[in-house]
């Protein structure tokens, strides 16, 4: 058994080993709920295979489950990360064009976003991925709660959303308000994927780049 050579095993010689190490088990009892073990009742389960099958059962549900959660975590560093160097960015700028510039290369290229546009309620500003607006912001319409939130729309609604950037698909978005002060704007983010931003996404990541930007805007204003 402790040859390197795994072709020499064969029926006789676990058996064999097993024979010699019957408390072979003792210390790897995880390892009998991967073993099939069929028990002879003719036609019936026995109590003792139905419940060596639940718990196989199980353990296949607990280690997706556990990947699930592993998954989930990497997602959160990798977010995490992008986040902390936005942040970072957006502390270091002096001016809207930087402004323009950190949202470029952070949202669409860090955060593979497909479409971005900071909307700025009573603004004299017409950069690529800045856009000053009346009265009332574009998004106010398509978000009227005023919240961080996610949606899928409608062509004529992201070109509406993105007017430098002429989507000319349906898509996704994911709306980002702030304010400080009188200073009343909302960072609209797209996909041309439908899917790509659901409204059961969480929003935790998203508020706080809200918050940072609300300083970043009102520094600049």
């Amino acid at each position: 058994m402790a040859s390197s050579d795994t072709s020499t095993l064969d029926d006789t010689s676990v058996t064999e080993y097993l024979r010699q190490h019957p408390d072979f088990f003792m210390p790897r009892s995880w390892l009998i709920g991967e073993l099939h073990l069929p028990h002879d009742t003719g036609n019936a389960i026995s109590l003792i295979e139905r419940q060596v099958r639940i718990l196989r059962d199980r353990n296949v549900t607990m280690r997706k489950r556990l990947n699930e959660l592993l998954q989930a975590a990497r997602d959160n560093d990798a977010l995490f990360a992008k986040t902390r160097s936005l942040t970072l960015a957006l502390l270091d700028v002096t001016s809207w064009q930087e402004l323009n510039e950190v949202l470029a290369t952070n949202m669409l290229i860090d955060f593979e976003a497909d479409y971005v546009c900071c909307h700025l309620q009573g603004a004299d500003l017409n950069l690529d991925y800045i856009s000053g607006a009346g009265d009332e912001l574009p998004t106010t319409r398509l978000n009227a709660g005023g919240q961080a939130t996610c949606m899928a729309l409608r062509d004529d609604e992201m070109k509406s959303l993105f007017p430098l950037q002429s989507p000319d698909t349906s898509g996704s978005v994911v709306f980002i308000p702030f304010r400080r002060g009188a200073t009343e704007g909302c960072l609209v983010v797209g996909s041309k994927d439908p899917s790509r931003f659901s409204a059961d996404m969480e929003t935790l990541f998203v508020r706080y780049i809200g918050d940072v930007l609300s300083r970043t805007v009102a520094r600049l204003s």
